[in-house]
């Protein structure tokens, strides 16, 4: 029914499955289904990654369509996956959002009823959310103050969609094409920042913590090394953002 021929062999019957119910369930406001993130694209951390879907609409949907989607995905195993996320929007995106980049996204079903992103939409939004990054973010500080069931791991993966995106958006300051770095995966992006540099040394320990701490995620030093090296690289790219003066 969808072509997945695209995604990595561990996603495909996963995003089938997904697709079937997501379309199944919204078809009087369905216009299109898009995949995209790690399992298009590969390199995807076991335990850790998510399977990313957008959902476009031409109506809101309802709490009861909305719980029968729930009762109807939750069935779904998303192993080696974490979470099947869906973002649902109707027609139009969030006005500081830009449209999938060319080659990273694809369509399961429908259309695409919004423009794909430019070269340069992608500058300028590497741009201001470097500039606005926060090394030690509000939600972080929060968070390792509280305690309880899943907490921890909820603010290391708030931390996780930081750094990634910050490693893409420096990646593009540093002037490589915003195409070409949105479509590498991420071990293949992390390759492009040089080992020797405050930058390069630190995404690579982020990425060796992640990877060991998503192996069972059992002890509270394993995710505090995640979020202390987390922390750590966003404060590389600080420190290189006033140093580099890009933004001048």
């Amino acid at each position: 029914m969808f072509d997945t021929s695209r995604l990595s062999i561990e996603a495909q019957p996963i995003v089938e499955a997904a697709a079937a119910i997501y379309l199944r369930h919204t078809k009087p406001w369905f216009v299109g289904l898009v995949v995209h993130g790690s399992a298009l694209k590969g390199g995807f951390i076991p335990g850790c990654s998510d399977i990313d879907f957008q959902l476009y609409l031409n109506d809101m949907l309802s709490v009861e369509t909305c719980l029968s989607i729930q009762r109807e995905i939750s069935q779904i195993d998303p192993d080696p996956f974490r979470y099947i996320q869906c973002y649902p929007y109707i027609n139009i995106l969030p006005e500081e959002h830009t449209g999938p980049v060319p080659g990273a996204y694809h369509i399961l079903a429908g259309r695409l009823p919004v423009a794909e992103a430019t070269r340069s939409q992608l500058q300028e939004s590497a741009r201001t959310r470097i500039a606005a990054l926060n090394p030690m973010p509000k939600y972080l500080v929060d968070g390792l103050l509280e305690s309880g069931i899943g907490r921890l791991s909820w603010n290391i993966r708030w931390l996780c969609t930081d750094v990634w995106s910050a490693v893409y958006q420096v990646l593009i300051l540093q002037g490589h094409d915003p195409f070409t770095i949105w479509n590498l995966p991420k071990p293949q992006a992390i390759q492009l920042m040089q080992q020797n540099t405050p930058l390069g040394q630190t995404i690579r320990t982020f990425y060796r913590a992640v990877q060991v701490y998503y192996t069972s995620e059992e002890t509270i030093e394993e995710g505090l090394s995640v979020i202390e090296a987390g922390v750590s690289f966003l404060q590389s790219v600080k420190a290189w953002l006033k140093e580099s003066f890009i933004l001048c």
